[in-house]
C-alpha cells in the first residue's frame, strides 16, 4: 500500500513540473504578461489542448474502468464455473473430481494471486491444477442418461473454467501503451507552458497546480488500473475464497 502512495505522489509531483516548468522557460525566453494577439492566441490554444486532452484521459480512463469491471465479472464467472463442477461431481458420486475441483480453487487463491501481483501473469500450479481437473472430468465413464447429463453439463464448465482463465492471464499482463503516456504528459507539459502570458502571483500558481495535481491524479488512477492485482485498488480472489468456503462447510 505505501508503495502505491508513493508512487501516487511521484505522478502528481511530475504532473506539477510538467505544467510548471515549461511556462518557467517561456517566461524567461519570452517575458509575461503579455496582451493582445499573442494572449489571444495562447490563451485559444490553450483551450482547445485543454478539451483535447481531458478527453483523451477520460476516454482511457473509461477504459481502464470497464476493463477492471470486466475482470471481476470473468473471477465470478470463473469461480461459479469451478464450483458447480464441484457439486455436480458430488451428484454424479466422483470423489476425485471434487477433489481436483477443490484443489484448483486452492491453487488459484495460494498460487496465482501472488503470482499475478509479482509478475503479473497466472501460475503454472494453476495450470497444473486445471489440467488436473479437466483430465479427471474427461475420465468419467456415464453409464446412465442422468450420469451423461451430468458429465456434458461438467465438461461445458471445464471449458467456461479454461476461457475465463485465459481472459484472466491476458488482463494480467495487459499494459497501457506509451504512445497513451507520451500524448498525456506532453499535453499536460503544452498546457502548462501556454499559462507563461500570465504572471507568477500565487494565485496563478495555485490554479496551474491544482489542474496539474488533478491530472496527476487521474493519470495514476489510469496507471493504477491499468494493474488490476498489483496496484492500491486491487482485484482479489474474494469470489474463489467464497467458492472454497462453501465446498468446505459441506452444504
Amino acid at each position: 500500500m505505501w508503495v502505491s502512495l508513493l508512487i501516487a505522489a511521484g505522478f502528481v509531483l511530475v504532473a506539477f513540473l510538467v505544467a510548471a516548468l515549461p511556462a518557467a522557460w517561456m517566461r524567461r525566453r519570452h517575458g509575461a504578461e503579455h496582451v493582445g494577439e499573442t494572449r489571444d492566441l495562447a490563451r485559444d490554444i490553450a483551450n482547445r489542448l485543454g478539451v483535447l486532452h481531458g478527453l483523451i484521459l477520460g476516454l482511457v480512463f473509461g477504459h481502464v474502468v470497464a476493463q477492471a469491471s470486466d475482470l471481476r465479472a470473468v473471477l465470478r464467472t470463473e469461480a461459479a464455473a469451478v464450483e458447480h463442477v464441484y457439486y455436480l461431481a458430488r451428484d454424479y458420486r466422483a470423489p476425485a473430481v471434487e477433489t481436483a475441483a477443490a484443489r484448483y480453487i486452492d491453487a488459484v487463491v495460494d498460487q496465482d494471486w501472488p503470482a499475478q501481483e509479482a509478475t503479473g501473469e497466472v501460475s503454472g500450479a494453476g495450470w497444473v491444477a486445471a489440467r488436473a481437473l479437466q483430465a479427471a472430468v474427461l475420465s468419467l465413464s456415464p453409464g446412465t442418461g442422468r450420469e451423461s447429463a451430468l458429465v456434458e453439463a461438467m465438461q461445458s464448465d471445464l471449458w467456461t473454467i479454461e476461457r475465463q482463465r485465459q481472459v484472466r492471464g491476458y488482463q494480467s499482463a495487459s499494459r497501457v501503451p506509451f504512445e497513451f503516456w507520451f500524448a498525456a504528459i506532453s499535453g499536460l507539459a503544452l498546457i502548462g507552458g501556454l499559462t507563461f502570458i500570465y504572471s507568477t502571483s500565487r494565485t496563478h500558481l495555485a490554479i496551474v497546480g491544482a489542474y496539474a495535481i488533478y491530472s496527476g491524479l487521474v493519470l495514476y488512477m489510469i496507471f493504477d488500473l491499468s494493474r488490476p492485482f498489483a496496484g492500491l485498488l486491487t482485484v482479489g480472489p474474494e469470489a474463489f475464497e467464497q467458492a472454497r468456503g462453501a465446498i468446505r462447510s459441506g452444504l
